[in-house]
């Protein structure tokens, strides 16, 4: 499909998911609930032209909008969330590499396969 080759479409899926994900974090209080953000996540495996726009997003999701949160949102409350954060990061990576990232890279890479089929 022409859409999923378009440059600034490419672009624009690759930079809006470190940017949703950035509003979830810092609006988590006020959502009180998972399936917004689980509902978006499954959402951007259907927006993902490619594994490495996938790959590009998560990238600047873990290098750019988490950060950013930390130090921004977390840090300056009151509350303990930054310092839990920083304590189980390594926790935290292996629970968003089993329960998000590989579920969403099986989904794309299936999406991939069936457009292909379909497709060709």
């Amino acid at each position: 499909m022409r859409i999923y080759k378009n440059p600034i479409w490419r672009w624009t899926t690759i930079l809006l998911y470190p940017a949703i994900i950035f509003i979830f974090q810092s609006w988590g209080p006020i959502l009180d609930s998972w399936t917004i953000p689980i509902l978006f996540a499954a959402i951007f495996c259907f927006l993902w032209s490619d594994v490495k726009d996938m790959l590009a997003s998560t990238i600047l999701t873990w290098v750019v909008a988490i950060p950013i949160w930390w130090d921004f949102v977390e840090r300056p409350k009151p509350s303990f969330g930054a310092e839990h954060f920083a304590a189980h990061l390594w926790l935290i990576i292996l629970v968003y590499i089993a329960f998000v990232f590989i579920p969403q890279l099986m989904i794309l890479v299936t999406r991939l396969r069936v457009m292909d089929y379909y497709w060709k």
